[in-house]
């Protein structure tokens, strides 16, 4: 007969992932009412792919089939036809810019899909939408990408709308590339965040740390780092990024674990998909060792905090709405509600969560 110590110790390593965190069982409630709504509520649009992204996500750490049924059924709305249309004309429905960088993300999802179950449209799609941003994208001087077609400028959004697909396509030094160009005009050198715009005709940048737009650039770098080879000469300076942005995290979280709209003002409201952005890309740079071990607390007190402030029935509130840059009254002024893209960010937050010992 087996040592009651031991029957013990077997009994919590079968437990399912809710025993290692108490908030798993709120992550899967968020993917399982995901799945109930309507894909026809779902354009091939950012916030949309963003979401995508997070329930494959989901599926990869759980396995369940109808994760990855619900994305295929949403993934064949979209033709290869239809594909390059939005790509060259925009969205009319959502009144969106030729070349506009919003509708690269869900081609990620895609691919993932692809991996998963295999299929050449799908795959056709995902490469398409990869041989827009490399031959017909807005680009500035140096390369970095415009976020449309006409804009002249750098939105840190871009970076999340393709870092992740030149990853899933083998090329994870484009994606290196890309960021070290934004660090260069919109990274501030006193805090390591980033700024949300800058205009290379005007030279003119936007003036305030926006939240979720450090999300976007800390989850590409995470992303980025998947994919990139240490002796990759991009390696170096995309490391020094993240501990900036580390440091900047560290110093404007508030005492309740969440981050704020405008970062560096806590008189601006606490936001949930920033939160979650950070959660996500804080916990996967310490999984793949690029941020130390101590960068994890701060991840782990702001998971407590969207769990316990924000998420309820399955849904993720607290997310502010899509956001042009401007000053901080402006960022405070956004509405808060569920969202797409924080239903998505949670959810790839979770991904990392489910990966603790």
């Amino acid at each position: 007969m087996l040592p009651r110590f031991l029957i013990g110790l077997l009994l919590l390593t079968a437990l399912p992932g809710s025993a290692r965190d108490p908030y798993l069982s709120r992550w899967r409630s968020v993917a399982d009412r995901l799945i109930t709504t309507p894909v026809e509520s779902y354009p091939f649009n950012w916030g949309e792919g963003v979401q995508m992204i997070g329930l494959m996500k989901t599926y990869d750490r759980t396995r369940e089939a109808r994760y990855l049924a619900y994305v295929e059924k949403w993934a064949a709305r979209f033709p290869l036809t239809e594909v390059r249309r939005i790509l060259r004309e925009g969205l009319r429905s959502a009144g969106t810019q030729p070349g506009y960088c919003g509708h690269w993300s869900p081609a990620t999802a895609i691919f993932y899909l692809n991996q998963a179950r295999p299929n050449r449209e799908r795959r056709r799609v995902a490469e398409e939408v990869i041989e827009f941003i490399r031959k017909e994208a807005e680009r500035s001087d140096e390369g970095a990408l415009g976020h449309w077609q006409g804009s002249h400028q750098l939105w840190v959004d871009t970076l999340y709308m393709a870092c992740p697909l030149y990853v899933a396509f083998r090329q994870p030094g484009e994606s290196a590339t890309q960021v070290i160009l934004f660090a260069k005009h919109l990274q501030d050198e006193r805090t390591g965040l980033f700024y949300h715009m800058w205009d290379w005709q005007t030279g003119q940048r936007s003036p305030e740390l926006w939240g979720r737009g450090n999300g976007w650039v800390l989850m590409s770098i995470a992303d980025t780092f998947d994919g990139l080879p240490a002796r990759d000469p991009r390696y170096a300076p995309l490391r020094e990024i993240a501990e900036k942005m580390a440091r900047g995290l560290r110093a404007t979280q508030d005492g309740d674990g969440v981050w704020h709209t405008v970062l560096d003002d806590p008189k601006t409201y606490a936001e949930c998909s920033a939160t979650c952005m950070f959660v996500y890309g804080l916990l996967k740079l310490v999984r793949l060792g690029i941020l130390p071990a101590s960068e994890r607390g701060p991840a782990l007190r702001a998971w407590k905090a969207v769990n316990e402030r924000y998420v309820k029935d399955g849904l993720v509130t607290g997310v502010s709405a899509g956001t042009g840059p401007g000053d901080r009254a402006q960022y405070n002024a956004r509405p808060v509600g569920v969202e797409t893209w924080g239903t998505g960010a949670y959810l790839m937050a979770g991904s990392e969560a489910d990966r603790l010992p």
